[in-house]
């Protein structure tokens, strides 16, 4: 029985960047073996365990067929004769098919040092083919490794373009097309990762509705820039973030593509919701100064700034991302004191001058309006 680290770590390492998941692989053990060593097995489809102290995951050596369609659609053997450089074998990239041994000797029976060296992403074998997904994680390599040069190797681009034909992207889930765009738009240059699905012919089926936008990806590099600074700064979490890049991912399409697009993926509740207000009030906030007392307090109840005010406030970051971009402007001060004026309104007092039940909503809403009109001075 032997352990190697395995992937995404050993690559790390090799480039210096700080290594987020270990993964290891296990040869010439069986899956009796390591539970009476204390590891706990979680893998479904093929024997995967946790580490009884560090709780990192170890995967058996395996090899794989594949027997249908898609992601899943695969079967694997994970007996004890299975070889390290067999496991390697049906990895996807070379600069991710090395194996690292407990003294630190690198394991790289398809030259993946060599390739990292030269900053090139190319397939380990023609069963590259037979995984649709991978066309997705190299697109989110090249967004995430982007800033160190990387390309993708003609040969492997070729085989891209040859899942694109195949329609085998179909076939795969939903959720996991959403978990590596999700992904991939939190890494260095997202939009790096939608060039790649246009340049390889992969953007049907998934991303088909936003082509207005995605077409011309490059033009929203700034906008993307921008909402890292907010999150690396600590204005966003990693949740707007993600709310942010997606709603910019849809600007520019047509109203009723981008809802087709939010029921295609399984968007998060708060993704959809940024995306909704944002196409809905995105007009009324760049013309906000010629709005009338009315249509003001219209749009901030719509954006229901008293029970949920953050969903206006990330809207605002959308917007402050796409200006970078556009011409969209948005006069935040003059936003910002018209909020001001409507949440000036006390509730209470409105109560306690003796008002009930459906005349305590419309005298809200006059006080909001008397207030607002004061500041238009109109």
């Amino acid at each position: 029985m032997q352990t190697y680290l395995v992937g995404g770590a050993v690559r790390d390492t090799l480039l210096k960047r700080r290594i987020k998941d270990r993964d290891y692989v296990v040869v010439g053990a069986s899956p009796e073996q390591l539970v009476a060593l204390g590891y706990k097995p979680v893998g479904k489809d093929f024997p995967v365990f946790l580490h009884p102290e560090t709780q990192e995951e170890y995967a058996l050596a395996r090899v794989e067929r594949k027997v249908g369609l898609g992601y899943g659609g695969f079967s694997f053997v994970t007996d004890a004769t299975v070889t390290l450089e067999e496991d390697l074998s049906r990895r996807d990239l070379t600069i991710n098919a090395m194996a690292m041994d407990d003294q630190g000797n690198i394991i790289d029976p398809f030259n993946g040092q060599a390739d990292l060296a030269h900053r090139i992403f190319k397939h380990v074998s023609p069963a590259f083919v037979e995984d649709p997904l991978r066309v997705l994680r190299i697109a989110r390599f090249m967004a995430r490794y982007h800033q160190y040069g990387f390309t993708i190797a003609p040969e492997t681009v070729e085989l891209m373009k040859k899942i694109g034909h195949s329609g085998e992207l179909a076939a795969l889930s939903a959720p996991r097309v959403w978990q590596e765009t999700a992904l991939a738009l939190g890494e260095f240059a997202p939009e790096i990762y939608f060039s790649v699905l246009i340049d390889t012919l992969c953007l049907s089926p998934w991303f088909d509705q936003l082509s207005a936008s995605i077409r011309n990806i490059e033009s929203l590099a700034l906008a993307f820039q921008h909402a890292k600074g907010l999150l690396e700064s600590g204005e966003v979490t990693q949740d707007e973030h993600l709310a942010i890049t997606t709603t910019l991912l849809t600007l520019g399409n047509k109203p009723q593509d981008v809802s087709a697009w939010t029921q295609l993926l399984p968007l998060p509740t708060f993704v959809q919701d940024c995306i909704l207000l944002t196409h809905r009030h995105m007009n009324t906030m760049e013309q906000l100064d010629t709005l009338e007392a009315q249509q003001l307090l219209e749009c901030l109840n719509q954006c229901d700034i008293h029970r949920r005010p953050q969903r206006l406030a990330l809207m605002i970051k959308v917007l402050s991302c796409y200006e970078q971009v556009s011409d969209f402007t948005l006069n935040y001060l003059f936003l910002e004191n018209v909020v001001q004026a409507a949440k000036s309104v006390n509730v209470q007092d409105i109560i306690a001058q003796g008002y009930q039940g459906a005349d305590i909503k419309t005298q809200l809403q006059h006080a909001q309006l008397a207030q607002i009109s004061t500041l238009l001075n109109r």
